[in-house]
């Protein structure tokens, strides 16, 4: 599939907000906080978030933060995205983590699939939650009527309110028996949500279970068949489709990107409460007066606080160096490759460092009343840890010497610096 021939589908459905801005949805995250919290024990032993949640954020518009303007959604920039997740997260890191993995995954569905595809998807009323997994443990085999899919994705955060599920599935081999694969869009009628999820250690509430196919047939416009290389990527088609470069680029950084903003979230969360403790506890070498008058734990409150804002600007950046990509292809004047993609998820793994170094920190020093069982910053550690464990994160010694080698073998000029941060809408009270 080509952009050839391939015309703006022009407007499908009308915004239900019209207008509604990246600090509009900062505002409606921030007046979530209070309620996350309070229901951050139920969602953690749910599995995933309540029904009410659900409403309250389809209502306010959460889940078409990247959606296309053709079917109704906002088109927030990449790195304005993240900035909401940030402060769902910090709300609650089972629910941040659960909205950015179900609703982020409609920028790779609007970018790589056909009109008719994404029409039969979004078209009637605009409503789009996607899980997307990367592993090919779903088999795609040719049928009349277009693809058949047989096999079980695990892990599919977002799935209990989905409306569709995206992974990668094998795809019968190409010549001399070369394995091919290939991304597939199932409607939520092909698929079980299986009842497998919460018994990990932390983001139990992250609503991450297995999903099922027995024979389930897809049209064939439901499958893209990947570059071998990278199986996040086929030619995109949204881009042409929607007007807007944003859905022409590669994912594996911005898939990093979704993941560090929940990590984010959850280091201002365990900063709010130590914050907290400093305003009312007496440090523990002294019982007079309170730990915020402490030279000792002023400095590391401050230093939690500037490395936290440290991990904040690297998402910013990897957000304007993903639209930089989109938009210098655009142009006419390079492609969205994969050394840019590796740049980017380089990038969001000094991220990553920046918020494991502050949440270290803040748990070193916060005591071990921290860390009584039932308490939001034990919660938060628990979150955190299991957080570590993802696949993005163990690869963060490898994607600096993966992008350099790839970016000194291209022997191509440098990539585009990006917009500059929006100081006051970076800014987290």
């Amino acid at each position: 599939m080509t952009t050839t021939g391939l015309r703006p589908l022009g407007t499908v459905l009308a915004q239900p907000e019209p207008g509604l801005t990246a600090d509009d949805f900062l505002l409606r995250a921030r007046a979530l906080r209070d309620h996350l919290r309070a229901e951050q024990e139920a969602t953690e032993r749910r599995t995933f978030y309540s029904q009410e949640t659900h409403d309250l954020l389809r209502r306010n518009g959460f889940y078409r933060m990247l959606q296309p303007r053709t079917f109704g959604g906002y088109e927030l920039r990449v790195s304005e995205f993240y900035q909401v997740v940030v402060e769902i997260a910090r709300g609650c890191p089972s629910t941040g983590w659960c909205l950015a993995l179900g609703s982020g995954h409609v920028l790779p569905f609007a970018s790589l699939f056909g009109p008719d595809v994404q029409t039969g998807a979004m078209g009637a009323d605009g409503h789009f939650i996607a899980p997307h997994r990367m592993v090919p443990s779903v088999r795609a085999v040719p049928h009349a009527d277009g693809w058949e899919l047989t096999g079980t994705w695990s892990y599919n955060s977002g799935a209990p309110y989905s409306t569709h599920a995206l992974g990668t599935v094998a795809l019968p081999p190409g010549e001399e028996g070369a394995p091919r694969f290939g991304i597939a869009v199932v409607p939520r009628s092909g698929y079980a949500v299986l009842d497998d999820w919460g018994d990990i250690l932390g983001l139990r509430g992250t609503g991450s279970p297995s999903l099922r196919m027995e024979n389930a047939v897809v049209p064939y416009g439901n499958v893209r068949e990947v570059d071998g290389q990278d199986p996040l990527w086929a030619e995109p088609v949204g881009a042409a489709l929607h007007g807007n470069p944003m859905y022409g680029g590669r994912f594996g950084g911005f898939f990093f990107g979704e993941t560090l903003a929940v990590a984010a979230g959850i280091g201002h969360a365990m900063l709010d409460e130590y914050r907290s403790a400093l305003l009312e506890k007496a440090p523990m070498w002294n019982p007079h007066g309170v730990r915020a008058d402490d030279a000792q734990y002023q400095e590391w409150y401050g230093e939690a606080c500037s490395l936290l804002d440290a991990a904040e600007a690297v998402l910013w950046r990897m957000g304007e160096l993903y639209h930089a990509f989109c938009e210098r292809e655009a142009r006419g004047e390079g492609r969205f490759g994969p050394v840019d993609d590796l740049r980017l998820t380089s990038l969001g793994a000094q991220g990553d460092r920046y918020v494991t170094e502050a949440m270290d920190l803040l748990v070193r020093t916060g005591g071990s009343s921290a860390l009584r069982q039932g308490a939001r910053t034990e919660r938060y550690w628990r979150d955190f840890s299991a957080y570590r464990t993802h696949p993005a994160t163990m690869a963060r010694p490898l994607t600096a010497r993966r992008f350099a080698a790839a970016d000194l073998a291209s022997g191509r000029p440098e990539a585009p610096r990006g917009a500059a941060p929006d100081e006051a809408r970076a800014h987290h009270p």
